[in-house]
């Protein structure tokens, strides 16, 4: 019989040993856990990361407000040498900056592009720290969320002065221009970060957790205080529709009523911001002009939908308008059992944010003067019916709970307090992500993969078949899988 054709000359297969600490693709696949999301290590990776979440949407801002300039420009016939000032202020006119053009300075501007900008960098920041984050880490980011957007407003500022030469434009208040622009960016920011990154920061420096609820209540106040005054200006408008009517006969053209009326919608949040002052008890200005729920003196207004819903004189029922913020505090505050401290600070949040409000829609309208609601007065005036409303109702709730008898708790609820403890230690999550606010990141992710490698060599010592110690293998890599898991 030939050899190649012949059984008994094929060597028989030995079986294969596996060595349980042996580097085999299947070993690797499950020895060890998977490895995690890298986090940035150094400063270098750290811009190299977050940089990009500053820079991005602002660059894509500047883009389109170039296209925009430009083919403003080319519609109206103008020369492209006002091509650069027109780019700048449009920048300015973004970030709530004075701008001056012929004489005339405009420092109320309209907030709703604003508000625009500010949703698309917080939306930014908010997809960044889904992720584990560190203290290093918000650092970056914070700085170059405000840093990116100050150097563009400084630009546009030198831009203006150059641009002042050739074209009757000024240089906005430096003073004003960083404080505008830092101010919208801040808000971007703190509301991009979210409450639960808020609160694990607030732990961080063992500050009180309850200051991010207290946040978020003022935040619902000035929320429900903002629709209320969306219906307020609605029924102004169908009451003084005739005013309407009169207005569009004053333009003439369908031009002229859809650009006022896109106009009015571009300074639409302004305006609910001065109905918030009025219904509080301050006053809204424009020039010599004042409305408030007492009284009401008109001047020479802007041709525009928005100032022809204020109405001549002030009724005597309006001041039952008092009853909205008294109504939406006592609302909200009775839905949460806060202490007099707590109520102190969501009063002293809320102020805070009209005091913004009211900073950020205040300023001269070109030969009108000033105009905007009073900010310090009413800021006070927010601070006061929070904190007069809220502070009875915490009082209030005190004596209610000490009248009320003692109930005796089940053993359900006794078990349930006892392991509260244990899961408040639990890690936060953003998203389903753990968040980390410790300075060294990096040295965690480095021990996990110390474990698996200890368990492998064990087996390794223990003589025995191929047949047998393949499937010590299998059982290594369930242990390694289950620890994945648990991990």
């Amino acid at each position: 019989m030939s050899k190649k054709t012949s059984p008994q000359s094929r060597p028989g297969r030995r079986p294969r040993r596996i060595r349980a600490g042996g580097p085999t693709a299947g070993h690797k696949a499950t020895a060890g856990p998977a490895p995690k999301k890298q986090v940035p290590a150094g400063l270098r990776g750290r811009l190299r990361r977050y940089l990009p979440v500053a820079a991005v949407p602002n660059i894509v801002v500047v883009l389109g407000i170039i296209v925009v300039a430009l083919a403003g420009l080319l519609f109206t016939g103008m020369s492209l040498t006002a091509l650069p000032a027109t780019i700048a202020q449009l920048w300015l006119i973004l970030n709530l900056v004075p701008v001056s053009a012929d004489g005339i300075v405009l420092g109320v501007l309209p907030l709703l592009p604003a508000i625009g900008l500010a949703t698309l960098i917080a939306r930014r920041v908010n997809r960044a720290v889904r992720d584990r984050v560190s203290m290093a880490d918000l650092l970056v980011l914070a700085v170059g969320t405000l840093a990116v957007p100050l150097v563009l407003t400084l630009v546009a500022c030198a831009m203006m002065w150059d641009a002042g030469r050739v074209f009757d434009v000024g240089v906005p208040p430096l003073g004003h221009a960083v404080a505008r622009t830092l101010l919208l960016h801040l808000i971007a920011l703190a509301v991009g970060m979210g409450g639960r990154l808020w609160r694990a920061v607030l732990r961080r420096y063992r500050a009180p957790e309850w200051l991010v609820d207290a946040v978020a209540t003022a935040a619902r106040i000035l929320l429900l205080l903002s629709a209320a005054s969306l219906v307020i200006l609605l029924v102004l408008l169908v009451a003084g529709w005739p005013r309407q009517v009169e207005l569009a006969g004053i333009y003439g053209t369908t031009g002229g009523v859809v650009g006022g009326a896109l106009l009015s919608l571009l300074y639409l949040p302004n305006a609910v911001i001065a109905v918030i002052s009025v219904v509080l008890g301050s006053e809204f200005h424009l020039g010599a002009a004042s409305v408030s729920l007492y009284a009401i003196d008109l001047t020479e207004l802007p041709l525009l939908p928005l100032m022809a819903l204020i109405p001549g004189w002030a009724h005597p029922w309006s001041i039952l308008l008092l009853l909205v913020p008294s109504f939406t505090v006592a609302f909200v505050l009775g839905n949460v059992r806060f202490t007099v401290v707590q109520t102190l600070a969501t009063s002293a949040a809320i102020a805070v944010m009209v005091l913004v409000g009211s900073y950020l829609t205040w300023g001269e309208i070109g030969y009108l003067g000033t105009g905007g609601p009073m900010v310090w007065l009413t800021a006070g005036l927010a601070f006061a019916w929070t904190a007069g409303i809220g502070v009875a109702a915490a009082l209030l709730g005190r004596v209610a709970d000490r009248r009320a008898p003692a109930r005796v708790a089940k053993p359900e609820e006794q078990v349930a307090e006892q392991e509260e403890p244990a899961a408040s230690e639990s890690p936060d999550f953003v998203d389903g992500e753990v968040v980390d606010v410790t300075e060294e990141p990096a040295e965690e992710a480095e021990e996990p993969a110390e474990e698996p490698s200890e368990e492998a060599e064990e087996p390794a010592e223990e003589p025995a078949d191929g047949d047998q110690e393949a499937p010590e293998v299998e059982e290594d890599g369930v242990k390694a899988v289950d620890e994945e898991r648990r991990d």
